[in-house]
């Protein structure tokens, strides 16, 4: 139907996509208060968690639902009416009355179609929001229970995600678009490149051959300049295969954070991914990561070493958590450096390096993994700590990359503690250093987030 204001078929859809979204709010909250209720628990702690959801959780929610269900019909009946009106005005004798009515109706449509985007808007960060918040509570809920003992940076990290959320939402209402802030999506891989053996340009860096610690970061170092093409949409992992004559084994080089804005673009490895990698959530940058594994055709049952700076240490914790995704895949090793991953429990048969610089603050935003009760469960993972190149005051330097690699080689070179400790895991890394007889290839993968 032609009409003189607003799209009223698109109104329509609008008010249905509201009234589905209150009714979905309304099933959450009933089975929120559901699983609140629904286990035995008494003491200070149920009673309080009880009361700050009978008092501002629930309430919360139930007002969302009938602001969205309000909403939903506000929409409708000024579609019906504006249906009506340019009915009527259609049918009218002479060109001069319809002109006369576009100007009103016109003014009208506009009124109609600025609520409708910031109503959808709205929307799309309320239920972002819930979601984080969900999450929250479920987090809060396990270990008020004794289900599980989260770590304290795990509910931090959900507690932000839900506060950064609720942020956008508001950022939603204001632009009339959704700013995706704190949002996830879903991680992909594009088509893998082959790495030459000498340098092709700025963003094309040549293969560095993995034949100690030092070497391997590289890869990671040589994968971040990949990722700032600015011709290339989203980031890069390299995959560095290696075979000594008894089979391949495969070296996944994962780069840190490349994009430090609450929107969650094209680039997996931004501000949401680490907020929801430390909360423990799934995301899009580890999906990603696994997807370019499959990309690579890695077979069944090879070995495979994950290295990773800052979030792609994160990274390479988390999928080496998952005891499937381990077996899958046949991960044996992981390398970390500037990453925190105190609180995360590896699976069984990983064999773990973490590499911090003394005066490095990220390593330690998940405050050593301790949980609520003060206990670290997940101390079990080697670490080295080194000297920091920036002194106390150097946050840039103590958390760069290719500082990372010099400290290390400064480190494997003298004669103290964190020297044996770094030499003797190198040792254990036989099938991924390329001998002098072996062969060394490698792939780019682009990867990218999609909505």
């Amino acid at each position: 139907m032609t009409t003189l204001g607003m799209d009223t078929e698109a109104g329509l859809a609008a008010s249905g996509e509201l009234d589905a979204g209150s009714q979905k709010i309304a099933e959450l909250a009933t089975r929120l208060d559901s699983a609140l209720h629904g286990f035995d628990w008494t003491g200070t702690d149920a009673d309080r968690t009880l009361d700050a959801w009978r008092q501002t959780g629930k309430p919360s929610l139930d007002t969302t639902v009938t602001q969205l269900a309000s909403m939903a019909l506000l929409i409708r009946q000024e579609a019906q009416a504006q249906d009506t009106a340019s009915g009527e005005g259609a049918t009218s004798a002479g060109g001069g009355g319809a002109v006369g009515s576009a100007q009103p109706q016109g003014f009208l449509g506009k009124v109609g179609q600025f609520l409708t985007d910031r109503i959808s808007a709205a929307y799309d960060g309320i239920k972002r929001t819930l979601g984080h918040e969900v999450g929250l509570l479920g987090k809060v809920v396990d270990v008020l229970t004794g289900r599980e003992d989260h770590s304290v940076s795990e509910i931090a990290a959900s507690a932000l995600l839900t506060v950064g959320s609720a942020a956008g939402t508001v950022a939603n209402i204001v632009t009339g678009k959704d700013q995706h802030w704190f949002g996830e999506g879903t991680g992909v891989a594009g088509t893998p490149s082959v790495v030459a053996d000498k340098a092709g340009g700025l963003y094309s860096p040549a293969l560095a051959r993995p034949t100690d610690l030092g070497s391997l970061m590289q890869g990671v170092t040589d994968s971040y300049q990949v990722g700032k093409n600015p011709d290339a949409e989203g980031g890069d992992v390299r995959i560095t295969r290696v075979d000594n004559g008894n089979g391949p084994a495969y070296v996944v080089s994962i780069p840190g954070t490349e994009n430090w804005s609450p929107t969650a673009g094209a680039e997996p490895r931004d501000l949401s991914a680490n907020l929801a990698l430390v909360a423990g959530d799934p995301t899009a940058a580890a999906q990603s990561v696994r997807a370019a594994m499959d990309a690579a055709g890695i077979p069944p049952g090879s070995p495979v070493m994950l290295v990773g700076h800052s979030q792609g240490g994160i990274i390479a914790a988390q999928l080496a958590s998952d005891p499937a995704f381990v077996q899958q895949y046949g991960v044996t090793n992981i390398l970390t450096y500037g990453a925190p991953i105190d609180h995360m429990q590896l699976a069984p048969g990983v064999e773990a390096l973490q590499v911090q610089h003394r005066f490095d603050v990220v390593p330690r935003l998940d405050l050593g993994g301790v949980d609520l009760h003060g206990v670290n469960p997940n101390s079990h993972v080697t670490g080295v700590t080194l000297p920091s190149p920036g002194g106390v005051f150097g946050v840039v330097a103590n958390h760069d990359h290719t500082a990372y690699i010099n400290s290390v080689r400064e480190a494997m070179a003298s004669d103290g503690e964190s020297g044996r400790i770094l030499r003797d895991y190198q040792s254990t890394l036989a099938p991924f250093l390329v001998t002098p007889t072996g062969s060394a290839t490698a792939i780019d993968v682009p990867v990218t987030r999609r909505p």
